[in-house]
């Protein structure tokens, strides 16, 4: 008897279909795609006055430097050659996480600086907000920089840390070890470097929130670009060639965590055949839902609450906090059942 190789087709065509919807997703959320602009540009000019007052506006000097949502465009006001002020403009970042910038006085370190001393002061990223205040940050440097010298080329992540080389090598071990290394012992230690480093140190992990950004922002290579670049083929491209959901198994920081608490007792909740298919139904369901909801715009702000965001403590909503908390506990007794049976992203990991 002999065997057909299976067709790779679905493969491919379920590989474009999951492209297709993160590719709408991201022009109907941001109105860009890959750093080109879908609607026409209504910018306001880089520079207007207001009296003997020069104000600069960031939004095409500093078009590409985004936060966690998209940009995080600015207005420096400038009068006999100090600033006034910095205030924000209408961005996509969660309410959440800008209202820290304002209450840790991010927009008024600036006040009172020639453009000069503001061009050399090194201004440190708000903890618990840090996409949006190093994006701020970046934004303001943009407009200084062209006040003082009419061009602007400044990065939102041109630094390396450690923190970030650290998610890097965590990650590539958990997509090249499991191919060859089989043993309980490495998956423990591969799990426990996930939930410390991914999870709780550096906030590395794939959501709906990092692939809007990535899909609509132009490719500027950096150490958090190749990282995010190597976590989505991990995510959309293994399983095209024969390793469905090897990010959901070996990498996520949220799946880990709960098949390490689910080590902490032998004793589980047998749930029936039919139970685990209504629960099952239940994610889909909800996961059309909530995608329903990024494409008419309404609700939108749960991208901003995905229950992986509770790894960042410090700025994570308590509800979020909350529902983490029950999610680990039940799985103790059910075999990750946030994975199973709700996670909006493993939904859409599992199409590809």
């Amino acid at each position: 008897m002999t065997y057909s190789k299976p067709s790779a087709w679905p493969r491919i065509v379920a590989f474009i279909a999951v492209f297709s919807i993160i590719a709408s997703l991201t022009a109907v959320h941001t109105g860009r795609l890959f750093g080109h602009k879908l609607t026409h540009d209504t910018s306001a000019p880089a520079v207007t006055t207001q009296g003997e007052t020069e104000v600069i506006n960031t939004t095409t000097l500093a078009e590409n430097i985004t936060g966690y949502g998209g940009p995080v465009p600015v207005e420096i006001y400038l009068t006999d050659g100090r600033i006034d002020s910095v205030r924000a403009l209408p961005n996509t970042e969660s309410p959440q996480f800008f209202a820290k910038l304002s209450a840790a006085g991010l927009p008024q370190r600036w006040n009172g600086k020639t453009l000069d001393e503001a061009s050399a002061m090194q201004v440190d990223a708000v903890s618990g907000a840090t996409f949006s205040s190093k994006a701020f940050i970046a934004n303001v440097s943009a407009g200084i920089e062209y006040a003082r010298h009419n061009t602007s080329s400044v990065s939102a992540d041109s630094g390396i840390s450690v923190k970030q080389i650290a998610a890097l090598i965590i990650i590539l071990c958990a997509a090249i070890l499991p191919l060859f290394f089989k043993k309980p012992a490495y998956r423990l230690a591969q799990q426990l470097a996930n939930v410390a480093v991914l999870g709780f140190w550096s906030g590395t992990f794939i959501d709906y929130a990092m692939m809007l950004t990535f899909f609509s922002n132009a490719p500027v290579i950096s150490l958090a670009w190749i990282t995010t670049l190597v976590l989505l083929v991990v995510g959309f491209i293994y399983p095209a060639f024969g390793k469905p959901s090897f990010y959901c198994t070996w990498v996520c920081p949220l799946g880990s965590l709960q098949e390490l608490a689910g080590r902490v007792s032998k004793k589980k909740i047998k749930l029936s055949a039919t139970t685990v298919k209504r629960l099952d139904s239940f994610r889909q369901i909800l996961w059309i839902g909530l995608l329903t909801l990024l494409y008419i715009g309404w609700g939108t702000a749960w991208i901003d609450n995905e229950l992986f965001t509770a790894f960042i403590v410090q700025s994570a909503s308590w509800i979020v906090l909350v529902v983490g908390i029950i999610f680990i506990c039940l799985s103790v007794f059910i075999t990750r059942p946030f994975c199973r049976f709700v996670c909006p992203t493993g939904s859409i990991l599992k199409q590809a």
